[in-house]
């Protein structure tokens, strides 16, 4: 497997299931598209923040789920999910450090899942899980704060680094893991940087050239987006993007293969723009080789964005959807809504319409993951909203539309 493909499996759970069951010389179609009802609301007037995290801290094999809060005590929340899609809320028992951008990866190699949290206020929180819910803190203080964290191995010395978005003029941290927990900074990104500050939004790390080195992917406001190539020994190559204009900020960020050439695209929400204007996500399709080709048609059906943006397959036809935060109406009292744009597996896109999610009255849509919660093997979405309303909602197909096979 590649690894660009290893960092964002999970996005591609429901596509591996369909292509591995169907029998060679036969085709499959469906009658209808599914539709989605909303299954739980978990802790609802809270300020969310940020993408959560879906992964299993106690191996039993059931999804848990982790996310953060603005201006609420212990602001990291983790929940123990059951198998069927009920969570229970744990106690907390590590420090306060503030809200604060998540990662997941088995940090010192016991085989168990363990948690970055970036603080927005300059702590990042590592906290090393024992796999019966007890954990093993250690905290990094530092003076800007984050927006985002990603965890993969630089330099190819089998230990997981750390990778983090500053949210005023950190720039990009990279800080190489000793597999204890313990980090140490490295270097910084981009040197020399464009101006005094840098205020980050988004950052992805995968293998966009196949060389199979981890490379980064990073969106800033003002200054617009940036890449790098990894040499699997931690130096990167890169800078400032092209592909897209820095005025058109970039505010959340998803990789995948959307028109199934084998190679990584890009996908971003994000760009401000007004309420007469159209706007929505953005889709560039790389070629393997550091060129990027805009491909947004059908997408600009919203006019605002947020900082929600997912890839997956929905309906399981083979091709990565995307799943957008965004108000329709171009009048913020409407609030926001949650969008799925289908995707052809060329590059082409069309909104799905009547898919049962809200196309308004939520709060602004600060992040979105996606995962299968109850064991069916259908993805739920798992959606965060900010703002006095904000909430996390889990969405589930209302029905699956039976899959027909068909001779050629």
């Amino acid at each position: 497997m590649k690894r660009w493909a290893f960092f964002f499996a999970i996005s591609l759970i429901a596509t591996v299931w369909l292509v591995a069951g169907r029998r060679p010389g036969l085709l499959a179609s469906t009658a209808a598209l599914p539709t989605y009802i909303k299954a739980q609301t978990i802790r609802s007037g809270t300020e969310w923040r940020f993408r959560p995290l879906v992964l299993d801290l106690d191996r039993d094999g059931h999804p848990d789920l982790v996310a953060t809060a603005r201006l609420v005590d212990n602001p990291l929340h983790i929940w123990f999910g059951d198998g069927k899609g009920n969570f229970n809320a744990f106690k907390p028992t590590w420090a306060d450090t503030g809200y604060a951008a998540l990662a997941t990866g088995d940090i010192n190699r016991d085989g168990f899942a363990d948690i970055v949290a970036a603080s927005h206020f300059g702590n990042v929180q590592t906290l090393l899980s024992d796999g019966r819910g007890g954990f093993t803190e250690k905290i990094l203080h530092r003076d800007d704060g984050y927006v985002a964290a990603q965890l993969a191995d630089l330099n190819g010395d089998g230990s997981l680094d750390l990778v983090l978005l500053g949210f005023q003029k950190a720039g990009i941290e990279i800080y190489l893991g000793d597999g204890t927990g313990t980090w140490t900074l490295d270097k910084t990104l981009p040197q020399p940087g464009p101006g005094q500050t840098m205020p980050g939004r988004d950052l992805l790390v995968g293998d966009l050239n196949h060389d199979g080195h981890p490379d980064l992917v990073a969106a800033f406001q003002r200054w617009g987006m940036y890449i790098y190539y990894g040499d699997g020994r931690g130096g990167f190559t890169g800078g400032s993007a092209t592909f897209r204009l820095p005025a058109d900020t970039p505010e959340s960020l998803a990789l995948g293969d959307v028109n199934k050439d084998g190679h990584p695209d890009i996908v971003v929400n994000g760009h401000g723009g007004r309420g007469n204007q159209v706007n929505g996500p953005d889709v560039y399709l790389g070629d393997g080789r550091g060129e990027w080709k805009v491909s947004s048609a059908g997408l600009k059906v919203l006019r605002f964005t947020s900082a929600a943006i997912a890839l997956s397959d929905l309906d399981r036809d083979g091709n990565l959807d995307i799943i957008a935060g965004g108000n329709m109406t171009g009048d913020a009292r409407d609030g926001y809504g949650l969008f799925w744009l289908r995707g052809d597996g060329k590059g082409g896109w069309s909104l799905v319409q009547d898919s049962g999610l809200p196309t308004n009255g939520l709060s602004l849509p600060q992040g979105v993951s996606l995962a299968d919660l109850d064991g069916d093997g259908i993805l739920e979405i798992i959606a965060l909203t900010g703002g006095e309303r904000g909430s996390i909602t889990i969405w589930k197909q209302k029905e699956s539309p039976a899959i027909t096979l068909t001779s050629k």
